[in-house]
């Protein structure tokens, strides 16, 4: 079983850094899916916080990693699994925040346990000389006999999905309506508008955003689409996110889920999934 990786692109590391600082904030632990060609990273339903929801990245392995090897325990296996502390990660990968990073080389090793080894190349202020960090995240490795519980969540279908160009104002506006009211309706109709509405025993607050770009409609021609989701895991996703990428597409499959979708770059996305609840 082997797995190595490296960045050198300032951009791509800061983006991976901001990433995994995105999955710190949700929850505790993270899941690291490794195939020949793409790595997954996922943070279930915290079990703990009844306010945090399902957040997944998917990275194609040659965007991100110019070096990136993959070789499974065994020929006819197709992946590794680890589950790790995201905030760990978070903390061994923190030294990119700034910049002045050379490299970064991710490497599944085992030392007195199995590790995610983290070693960073930085640039030094007082000296021409660059400086490495080496930074041990344990892992723990996930046999193949127990993959079917750990998988890649899918893409819920939907009926409408629009694009919001920037998300500050959704982030915002969520933050204040979930001491309002513990639940938010999410309307939207195929000529680009999309109302978010809270509802108290005192009033009803409804938001509205118009003119944005309708990205998918059902082959049914749905005009309308709407769900009513948990308002604290919709503010836990928009508070987390590092992200610098501020496109969100919105896709609403009726009565069933809300799927937020940032596309970091062509072959980088970050999904997450708001289950409906009931009225």
């Amino acid at each position: 079983m082997k797995f190595r990786a490296q960045m050198k692109d300032p951009l791509y590391m800061r983006e991976f850094q901001n990433i995994i600082a995105t999955l710190s904030k949700l929850s505790k632990d993270c899941l690291m899916i490794l195939g020949a060609q793409q790595m997954h990273l996922i943070v279930n339903e915290d079990q703990s916080s009844t306010s945090s929801p399902l957040v997944w990245v998917s990275i194609a392995a040659t965007e991100y990693f110019p070096e990136y090897v993959m070789e499974a325990a065994h020929p006819d296996q197709d992946y590794i699994v680890l589950i790790m502390s995201s905030a760990n990660l978070g903390r061994a990968l923190s030294f990119l925040r700034g910049g002045g990073a050379n490299s970064c080389k991710l490497k599944l090793q085992r030392i007195q346990f199995p590790c995610i080894s983290v070693a960073c190349s930085l640039l030094s202020t007082s000296s021409t000389e660059a400086r490495d960090v080496l930074y041990d995240v344990p892992v723990t490795i996930i046999p193949a006999s127990d993959w079917p519980t750990y998988v890649v969540p899918r893409v819920p279908p939907s009926q409408l999905a629009l694009a919001l160009p920037s998300l500050r104002l959704l982030r915002s506006l969520i933050d204040k309506l979930k001491n309002m009211s513990p639940s938010l309706e999410f309307q939207a109709n195929s000529d680009g508008e999309l109302n978010v509405v809270a509802t108290s025993e005192m009033s009803t607050v409804t938001s509205r955003f118009k003119r944005l770009l309708p990205r998918f409609l059902s082959a049914d021609n749905d005009r309308e689409a709407s769900c009513l989701v948990d308002s604290r895991k919709a503010s836990a996703f928009f508070t987390a996110l590092q992200l610098a990428n501020e496109e969100l597409t919105i896709a609403i499959d009726r009565e069933h889920s809300i799927h937020l979708q940032i596309d970091v770059r062509k072959d980088v996305m970050l999904h997450s999934i708001l289950p409906a609840v009931c009225a």
